[in-house]
């Protein structure tokens, strides 16, 4: 008989979801408040007589790059924040060695290279401003349905 009383069983823990969906999730968020700044910019220019053709032209490399470096920032944030190991006094700082440095700024150099690499050949999507903030509403209202569901699966 499962325990009911017991917060292990109401929520799923953090490991529940493949690493994947993990990072799909992170950048669909990306993406959605990016097209919120998109949306707000763009109103805001074109409410005070601005031309808002800068703001509603979107580059899919950008896309692209945001997506991917804010996976990336995610994960130097969840690095340096970690601690190397559980069973450790709680006082153990979290590590930032200079290899990890090096690492994170390879990835970082060849993300923006293959961003200004698709540049010249991917399409510009024109996203008028309204259509950028429907996108954000979309993006927010699909959030929950698609990755914070509780797990279905049975604890034995």
């Amino acid at each position: 008989m499962k325990n009911s009383s017991s917060p292990q069983n109401e929520y799923p823990s953090s490991n529940t979801q493949p690493k994947w969906m993990y990072y799909i999730m992170i950048a669909w968020i990306a993406l959605t408040f990016l097209f919120l700044t998109f949306g707000l910019i763009g109103l805001v220019v074109q409410w005070t007589g601005g031309s808002v053709e800068p703001y509603s032209k979107v580059q899919s490399s950008t896309l692209v790059l945001v997506a991917l470096g804010a996976i990336l920032l995610i994960e130097v944030l969840n690095g340096f924040m970690s601690r190397p190991d559980e069973d450790e006094a709680v006082s153990a700082k979290p590590k930032l060695t200079m290899k990890s440095v090096i690492t994170y700024c390879v990835i970082v150099a060849v993300i923006l290279v293959v961003g200004t690499t698709l540049r010249s050949t991917l399409p510009v999507l024109t996203i008028p401003p309204w259509l950028s903030l429907v996108l954000f509403v979309v993006g927010i209202v699909l959030l929950k349905p698609l990755f914070l569901r509780k797990s279905t699966r049975v604890d034995a």
